[in-house]
């Protein structure tokens, strides 16, 4: 409810005084400048808190969640915090149910998702990927559903559309994803200033859109044809992001260093380089195959080689798995400095040339790799 607004008090002109303040600076209480302003924060206030309001008639439904792992646990603390109610918690365990339904002070925890009590309008499925077009056929099948009311998942690879089983009974779709790792004991407050990305029934969306912002979060709207390749952006910057690393950490210890000093070592290198990019973009890439220094990389290459020839204890040089990546991502490089012009084609021909002797993983598993 919109708190009573306070009678306003009008601005008149005082007393006439000298004054020896600048002109640059802020107007008197009792000048006009000063009425403007602050009638203009007047209205902000007001207008911020009537959106609050509406956004609270939006989200603050009677919501059940299915999943209390990583993210269902997150989503449902965030949930709480926001004084949504929830109605049940739904889990594989009655014990995993019964643990994080007694945490958000949910009334019901159950096994079976046909125990979602009837009243409740919004159900999120915080479930694997896999599993969320059985789970939907599921409680598809229970009859008492309200209508109408909305499903929703927070899949950053399935489009709303997986949960089609559940129109027929009235319900309204929506994928709503947040743009954030969510490990074990995420706090709420991940959700502030991260993207959330939405798509579904139209209806649904005004919903997602409110419910991420009440989170904090910044709703974007997307296609549903989109999503495969949203995901894959997400996945190569946080997922592929730690494969990379863990490829450094392999060859730091390659090298004779220690593996555990690997990532306190090389986190100057990628806070700078971090910040470069979020400054500079793609201007940001240096080293060899930004100036196209052939040598160096074939001598990586070289280099790489002969640890997996070697008695190597990691399993990650075994074969020929980081030299195809170390080939694949200097390929990049190169397309990136060409883009810009900031690269010959000569002198990008030269490290290609040299990249043709990276050999490729088989990916059958037998531990081989062929040129």
């Amino acid at each position: 409810m919109t708190p009573p607004m306070r009678p306003s008090v009008p601005c008149t002109s005082g007393i006439s005084t000298r004054s020896s303040m600048p002109s640059t600076a802020l107007p008197h209480s009792s000048s006009p400048h000063f009425c403007t302003h602050s009638a203009i924060l007047h209205a902000s206030l007001i207008f911020s808190r009537r959106l609050l309001a509406v956004m609270s008639t939006l989200v603050r439904k009677p919501t059940a969640i299915v999943g209390a792992g990583a993210v269902g646990t997150a989503f449902a603390r965030a949930l709480a915090a926001h004084r949504i109610p929830l109605t049940a918690i739904v889990s594989r365990t009655q014990a995993d149910a019964k643990a994080l339904a007694d945490r958000v002070q949910a009334p019901q925890a159950s096994t079976d998702v046909a125990d979602v009590p009837a009243r409740t309008t919004r159900v999120l499925f915080c479930v694997p990927d896999d599993a969320l077009s059985s789970v939907a056929h599921t409680l598809a099948e229970t009859p008492h559903r309200t209508a109408p009311w909305i499903a929703f998942h927070p899949s950053g690879a399935h489009p709303a559309e997986v949960l089609a089983p559940l129109r027929a009974c009235g319900a309204r779709l929506l994928s709503a994803h947040p743009l954030q790792t969510i490990p074990p004991g995420t706090p709420p407050s991940a959700f502030q200033g991260i993207q959330m990305t939405i798509e579904g029934d139209a209806e649904a969306l005004t919903y997602g859109e409110a419910l991420a912002r009440l989170l904090g979060a910044l709703p974007q709207r997307l296609a549903s044809a989109d999503k495969p390749l949203y995901h894959l952006a997400a996945v190569l910057a946080s997922n592929g992001l730690v494969a990379l690393l863990t490829t450094a950490q392999h060859v730091w210890q390659a090298a004779g260093l220690d593996p555990d000093d690997a990532f306190a070592a090389l986190a100057p290198l990628i806070d700078t380089t971090w910040a470069n990019v979020q400054r500079n973009g793609p201007a940001a890439l240096t080293g060899p195959a930004a100036r196209g220094d052939d040598a160096t990389i074939d001598t990586h290459l070289r280099a790489l080689r002969q640890t997996c020839t070697s008695e190597s204890l990691s399993p990650l040089l075994d074969d020929a798995s980081a030299e195809a990546l170390y080939a694949a991502l200097t390929e990049t490089m190169l397309r990136i400095q060409q883009s810009q012009d900031r690269l010959s084609d000569d002198a990008a021909a030269r490290v290609r040339a040299r990249l043709r002797s990276a050999r490729t993983p088989d990916l059958s598993g037998n531990d081989t790799a062929s040129t």
